[in-house]
């Protein structure tokens, strides 16, 4: 798929519009269209054209009866500007569309290549209707083009192209991380181009791309090739807008960026501050590209180029990064530049096959998302900068808003949240919950403004709650910026739990025991991990994490006088010269007879002797009957999940906390339990759900108990530690004898 370019200039001058608009279509139909240097070979079309999907193969939310408008008729998808807009008379000479983290298969039929396919047909539905300018002149790709780089998902994707593209259109991309999941440079630049990186002009408008080398890095010599080019650019069209693009954000910089982000964002952040003309593209994040942060203005423009695969978000929500409903984004940008450099940008969804909306939920929801860079050659014109977080208001609630409580169980309740309004975007809400003269906890979720429509309310359950207590709950809105707003209250009462007693099939000596080793005379390893596949056949399982692989290195062993007072413990060892991330399952099942009804309990309680263990990270959890994993690793984005301990030989419990944004506890996390020998107390509400739905545990019932562990060291690889006295209790500090 080589390209015949030829080349041609664009008038830089500032004369009249009219002048340099008769002169640009002049040039339009006696010289081509681009040139290319130094950079990748543009994928390019066969001369057939295929249509568009059929409407069997529509996605959720798609509008399968969409036309492209006949000839005269008026088109409703071309924006329309305000007349106050200072880009009212803005009339396009270039148009790109912009994306990232298309993540194709081996498939050309499944829905990412479908989303691929209508990412062109819908940008030549758009550029067809416009009345003035119908190209679309190139497709930029920002990296994760394919899912994992091999020659198969090459194939797939040159394809799809290949079936939706026209011949005026040239496709420019780089490298991400997910191409070296696979063939690495070497099938990137046998299956896609010439060249890891990429200078172009198009229509008198530079476009240079940038792939990482290793998968994440951008060395200096790659550094010093976008300075020349960057150079190159500024000398040939002064003042006119740079078009950049790269898989990686610059840290600090969009949505996302202080989670995801390359480890040469200064030296990358340094090349383009010198240009302030560079209007700059990156991905990986998948951060939606509705959100008011996914541009960013400081010297340069960045923009957040969103995923046609699945959003993640950036860390502080009870619920983790990836939220319910997921899988459904498929977004891009449509760019466009004036003979003058202005440029706009129009966030597109492919899923509601319209352009986004504002994310404001203000009085005019129907309002067209557009960014505008009216001089991007001046930072002083730039409307994108962090100003916007210090001058916008806070969000609100309508004056007749009110929370709904629903249902209500002796442990857990439902808040439903109708939507509160902003100047920008309802990013999110924190709710907080306190008992009747008890203890206070809180929820983060987002808004899901990433949806369109932006749903009427949200909901928010609230679990692991006592029975029979009064609580009064607080929602205060969130705007993109962090800005809080009055909250609006409710009270509910939980329902009186019957509480069960506790029975154990074995002699054990406290209320409330799991299990203490010493009525098992062996220990069976599960075939199957309940939690991930399959249903445990066995009394311990040994594996990764967060999956179903039974993995050797990992074992679980009784070991006679190791426990609590000299008793049997489990001897918990990484064996081999594995140093990766390990969890071990402690199922209940028939044959061993533990105990999986309990009366109310609040803690995970455990003896554990870690002498000569220091984790690098390590989590407690709970698996429910229905074998729904809870851990305080699912709640990462809490600095507050406190544990509890206390030393052999001690008489007073001390409180520590689990890492700064990790629920996990360790070295890594400046919580270190290096060392320690005695117990270890977690609140059970603490746990949350594996599935990310940000409900903490709130079960009477537990199939097993779970533990997750790497180590700082691999001296500590062969070295066991002890786990022994687990148990499910109402007060950590209270060991009450069972049967007194």
């Amino acid at each position: 798929m080589k390209s015949v370019l030829s080349h041609r200039s664009v008038s830089r001058g500032r004369s009249k519009v009219f002048l340099v608009l008769f002169l640009l279509f002049t040039a339009a139909f006696l010289f081509g269209s681009c040139r290319k240097e130094g950079g990748i070979t543009p994928v390019m079309p066969s001369d057939t054209q295929s249509t568009a999907p059929e409407a069997d193969t529509a996605l959720p939310g798609e509008d399968d009866g969409a036309e492209t408008p006949s000839e005269g008729e008026e088109a409703a998808d071309v924006p329309e500007t305000d007349p106050e807009d200072p880009m009212k008379d803005f009339v396009p000479v270039v148009r790109l569309a912009v994306c990232s983290d298309t993540h194709i298969n081996n498939s050309t039929n499944d829905v990412l290549a479908q989303r691929l396919g209508l990412l062109f047909d819908t940008a030549y539905r758009y550029a067809d209707a416009h009345p003035t300018y119908n190209t679309l002149d190139a497709v930029l790709m920002a990296g994760d083009i394919t899912n994992t780089g091999n020659a198969d998902q090459f194939r797939a994707l040159k394809s799809v192209i290949k079936a939706h593209i026209r011949p005026e259109t040239e496709v420019f991309t780089t490298m991400g991380n997910h191409e070296y999941f696979g063939g690495g440079q070497t099938e990137y630049l046998r299956s896609m181009s010439d060249s890891l990186d990429v200078h172009a002009v198009v229509k008198g408008f530079h476009i240079i791309g940038i792939s990482p080398r290793d998968g994440n890095n951008y060395p200096g010599d790659v550094i010093r090739w976008l300075q020349q080019k960057l150079q190159e650019a500024a000398e040939d069209a002064p003042g006119m807008p740079i078009f950049t693009f790269q898989h990686h954000h610059i840290k600090d910089t969009v949505y996302v960026s202080r989670s995801w982000y390359t480890a040469d964002s200064a030296a990358l952040k340094k090349a383009y501050a010198k240009y302030p003309q560079v209007i700059n593209f990156s991905g990986h994040s998948h951060g939606p590209v509705n959100n008011p942060l996914s541009i960013w203005q400081d010297g340069f423009t960045m923009l957040g180029t969103g995923t046609l695969n699945y959003f993640e978000m950036e860390v502080g929500m009870t619920g983790g990064t990836l939220p319910p409903g997921k899988e459904n984004a498929a977004q891009y940008y449509i760019v466009e530049a004036d003979a003058e450099g202005r440029v706009r940008i129009l966030p597109y969804n492919i899923l509601t096959d319209d352009f986004f909306k504002t994310a404001s939920n203000t009085d005019d929801p129907e309002k067209q998302l557009i960014y505008v860079i009216d001089k991007p050659s001046d930072p002083s014109t730039y409307l994108y900068t962090s100003a916007r977080g210090n001058d916008a208001a806070a969000p609100y609630f309508a004056p007749d808003a009110q929370l709904a409580i629903g249902e209500i169980t002796d442990n857990s309740a439902l808040v439903t949240v109708p939507q509160a309004f902003d100047d920008a975007c309802i990013y999110s809400y924190r709710l907080v919950a306190e008992e009747e003269g008890g203890s206070r906890r809180e929820i983060k979720f987002f808004s899901e403004y990433y949806f369109e429509p932006m749903p009427e309310t949200v909901s928010c359950r609230l679990s692991g709650l006592l029975d029979g207590t009064k609580y009064t709950v607080r929602v205060y809105p969130v705007n993109a910026w962090g800005k809080e707003g009055d909250p609006i209250t409710a009270e509910f009462e939980t329902d009186t739990f019957v509480d069960i007693p506790y029975v154990s099939a074995h002699p054990v000596r406290f209320e409330g025991t799991f299990t203490d080793f010493e009525s098992q005379t062996s220990l069976r390893r599960s075939s199957h991990n309940g939690v991930f596949s399959g249903t445990a056949d066995g009394d311990w399982f040994g594996g990764e994490w967060n999956g179903p692989e039974s993995i050797e290195d990992a074992r679980v062993e009784l070991a006679e006088g190791k426990g609590y007072e000299e008793s049997t413990a489990a001897a918990v060892s990484m064996n081999g010269s594995s140093h990766a991330n390990r969890a071990i399952w402690l199922y209940a099942n028939e044959e061993n007879g533990l105990t999986t009804a309990y009366p109310r309990f609040r803690y995970l309680r455990v003896w554990v002797d870690f002498t000569g263990i220091d984790f690098r990270k390590a989590s407690f959890g709970l698996v429910t009957m229905q074998n729904e994993l809870y851990t305080t690793d699912d709640f990462d984005s809490r600095s507050d999940l406190a544990f509890y301990y206390l030393a052999e030989g001690e008489t007073e419990w001390k409180t520590m906390y689990h890492g700064a944004d990790d629920g996990c506890f360790g070295a890594a996390q400046a919580s270190s339990v290096k060392d320690f020998k005695g117990w270890l107390a977690f609140p059970t509400m603490d746990f949350g759900a594996r599935k990310g739905t940000g409900e903490s545990f709130s079960a009477h019932e537990i199939k097993g108990v779970y533990m997750y562990f790497d180590y700082s060291s691999d001296s500590m690889l062969g070295t066991p530690f002890y786990l022994d006295e687990i148990a499910l209790v109402e007060d950590y500090t209270v060991f009450t004898e069972y049967g007194g």
